[in-house]
Formats: structure tokens, C-alpha cells, sequence
């Protein structure tokens, strides 16, 4: 007898949960709690500074973005070139997938020495990778744009 009312005790509480809209069994953030890569990692457009790109992004409180991840090169026009970017130094972060590794959160801001001085307009192409805290991870970004000369 008392195993009928500890199984129906049990039914209850469940179906109390489930009445309650309450996330009784959830497990991580499912997709539709996770913000899109552009909301989690906004990207502001490349400004130039004379010889060199500056790069922006605000990234959403818990999500963050991989330094290692993040590369910049020139489309156009071929005779321009961009050299190493300027990171600041990240945040130490051990990765499940990466290992090691250092990461940005809040705010970040790069620059990017040209090679060259162009002419003409440059093209260029951001990639960068990051993750949510909920232990989702984006596959990589990229972003093209075009900077006045």
C-alpha cells in the first residue's frame, strides 16, 4: 500500500511541476534560451585609425569569445595586406574541446596594423569563434566589409 502512495506522491509532484511551467528534469539552456551568434557576440564595423583597423565587440554577459580564434585578413585589393592582430592579453579558460586557452567576455576592442597603404577601398574578412556559458558552442563567424580609403 504504501508504495501506491509513494508512486502517486511521486505522479503529483511531477505533474505539479509540469502545471507550473517550473524545468523539474531541464538540463543545459536549451536552444531557444541562447541568443543568436550576432546577439552574443556583436560585432561593431571596422573603423580604420591611419595605418591601422580597429575592431569592436560587445559580447553579451555569459558568453564569451576565443582569442586563438580570431583572424583578420585582406580581400582587396590585392597589394594591401594586414599585419598580426593586437590582442589584449585574455582571460585563462580551460576548454573541454581546446584545452587551454584565453577568453574574452564583455567588451573587446583589437587593432590591426596595415602592411600597406591602400588606395582604394579594403576589403576584409573577420572570423572569430566563441561559446556560451550553458556549454554551447558557435561554430565559426565571418564577417566581410568594406573600409573607405
Amino acid at each position: 500500500m504504501s508504495l501506491i502512495r509513494l508512486t502517486g506522491a511521486a505522479l503529483l509532484v511531477v505533474s505539479t511541476a509540469a502545471a507550473a511551467n517550473t524545468h523539474l528534469f531541464d538540463g543545459p539552456a536549451s536552444a531557444n534560451d541562447l541568443l543568436t551568434a550576432a546577439q552574443a557576440f556583436s560585432m561593431l564595423p571596422v573603423e580604420r585609425h591611419g595605418q591601422s583597423l580597429h575592431l569592436s565587440w560587445s559580447i553579451a554577459p555569459g558568453y564569451y569569445l576565443y582569442r586563438q580564434r580570431i583572424k583578420v585578413e585582406t580581400l582587396a585589393p590585392s597589394a594591401a595586406g594586414v599585419e598580426a592582430i593586437r590582442l589584449p592579453d585574455g582571460i585563462a579558460h580551460h576548454d573541454d574541446h581546446f584545452g587551454d586557452v584565453e577568453i574574452y567576455r564583455n567588451d573587446l576592442e583589437a587593432d590591426v596594423p596595415l602592411s600597406a597603404t591602400p588606395s582604394a577601398p579594403l576589403r576584409v574578412r573577420v572570423t572569430y569563434q566563441g561559446c556560451a556559458d550553458a556549454g554551447v558552442c558557435y561554430p565559426p563567424q565571418t564577417v566581410v566589409q568594406t573600409i573607405a580609403p
